[in-house]
């Protein structure tokens, strides 16, 4: 399947990017080497489908710049996050292992550039190095858990408490705090509407503990977005 959406392949060095990469860099070297063998990059622009619900899960993505969406859409024209993906981090494993179709849409959220490898590729190696496997499904199993906590917070915590939940996960992502997602997009995760979302946030950053930027929003103050979070579960 190629990709909607791509553009020209940079230039990277894939063998240095395998050796460092948290689920690929415990590999020894002949391992190493025989991934970038037929390891691909990939570039996509923002606002680009990576691949839809229902596509031929024919490949594992590895993020090495820019951020990816997870997202469904329901009968009514409604999305729903799931996830943001960011560099180092993976995504399309459950199609991957079991070679079923994609259950979710991947969506360039910024101009990125990904790493595919061949499920045709990937599943031998898996086969033949058991703790590729283990860290795969410890992947798995924190996506479970990360999806259980979401369900648990819609039915039990406030709009605020969500909300600022949500922005201490997103900002622990990232180095500067700097969360790369529109107000419509962190609604859509929390389950609440944009007008929501930037009356909320508008109040904090009045309190100065985020400011909002041009599809950006900076957390300033975790520690009082963690007390909005400890106090609603309270």
């Amino acid at each position: 399947m190629v990709a909607r959406g791509q553009r020209a392949e940079r230039n990277f060095d894939k063998r240095e990017i395998l050796s460092t990469h948290p689920l690929f860099g415990q590999l020894g070297p002949e391992a190493i080497d025989r991934l970038t063998s037929y390891a691909h990059t990939k570039t996509f622009a923002a606002g680009a489908t990576i691949f839809a619900r229902g596509d031929p899960g024919d490949g594992l993505f590895a993020v090495l710049a820019g951020t990816v969406r997870i997202s469904n859409r329901s009968v009514d024209g409604k999305d729903a996050v799931f996830n943001l993906i960011q560099p180092g981090e993976v995504f399309g494993e459950i199609a991957l292992l079991d070679g079923g179709q994609r259950t979710a849409d991947a969506q360039a959220l910024t101009e990125c550039t990904l790493m595919l490898v061949d499920r045709r590729d990937f599943i031998p190696l898996l086969a033949a190095r058991p703790e590729l496997a283990m860290k795969l499904i410890e992947i798995l199993c924190a996506r479970l858990r990360h999806t259980s906590e979401q369900i648990e917070d819609m039915l039990f915590l406030d709009l605020p408490a969500r909300l600022a939940k949500t922005l201490l996960w997103l900002a622990a992502n990232t180095a500067s705090r700097r969360i790369t997602i529109t107000q419509r997009e962190i609604g859509q995760i929390v389950g609440m509407t944009r007008e929501s979302a930037n009356k909320q946030l508008r109040e904090w950053e009045e309190r100065k503990w985020v400011r909002l930027e041009r599809g950006k929003i900076l957390v300033l103050d975790a520690e009082a977005l963690a007390k909005v979070a400890e106090e609603a579960g309270t």
